[in-house]
């Protein structure tokens, strides 16, 4: 495992710590084997997190063969996914390292410990120019949380020959209210997104060829780099 926890904003700090103490809740949205309750609760508010993971797969069909890079990977419940569908090498970059621990575990229990590699750390830090190109390159869930997407988008952009695929939480949708109350009571930085502002943030990465899909409380963003 690639180790490099150095941050170097309060934002970067603040969310690390979040999703570090954060990590086994967030990774039980994926589990199955739940209560009702805790079912209806997952279902009705993060569903999201399951349909993302479904559409990063079809989109990014036929995945055999291919190298591919997740940044801010959490759990690596994509990076397993993408492995399981045939993916030569996935590397997942993520700063939690309690959420790293999971994505190991939980590779090796799913067979595929040799496909996937995952590293804590922050991007671009973690990943050097000269390991692409990647096939694809995702990142969901990710800009939720990331003050200056621009410079992370661009590297992104020239480490990948191939798609690219970003998740952008909505500022407007019902929901956002409780979620912003919610994470502020924790102290954990949150970042929205009107789709003017997401369409200017693609821009100024260098991402001109792209398509929205408006999925549930996000944008799910499919580019051709």
């Amino acid at each position: 495992m690639y180790m490099n926890e150095s941050l170097s904003t309060p934002v970067e700090r603040k969310v690390r710590d979040h999703f570090h103490d954060d990590a086994a809740r967030f990774d039980a949205i994926y589990d199955i084997k739940k209560g009702v309750v805790a079912r209806f609760i997952d279902n009705y508010w993060r569903g999201v997190v399951q349909k993302r993971l479904e559409l990063n797969v079809e989109k990014l069909k036929p995945i055999k063969g291919k190298k591919i890079l997740d940044v801010g990977c959490g759990s690596g419940r994509f990076c397993i996914a993408f492995a399981q569908n045939g993916a030569d090498k996935v590397i997942g970059v993520d700063f939690a390292s309690a959420m790293i621990e999971i994505a190991d575990k939980l590779a090796f229990k799913n067979g595929v410990s040799e496909q996937c590699e995952f590293r804590v750390g922050t991007f671009p830090d973690a990943v050097s120019m000269d390991e692409g190109p990647f096939d694809a390159c995702t990142g969901n869930g990710f800009f939720d949380y990331v003050e200056e997407p621009v410079p992370i988008i661009t590297r992104m952009r020239e480490l990948t020959n191939g798609k690219l695929i970003l998740s952008f939480p909505k500022a407007l949708e019902w929901r956002v209210p409780l979620r912003r109350f919610r994470f502020w009571r924790k102290g954990t930085p949150l970042f929205l997104y009107r789709e003017a502002q997401m369409h200017d943030i693609l821009a100024r990465s260098g991402v001109t060829e792209y398509e929205v899909i408006h999925l549930d409380r996000d944008y799910l963003v499919v580019a051709d780099v």
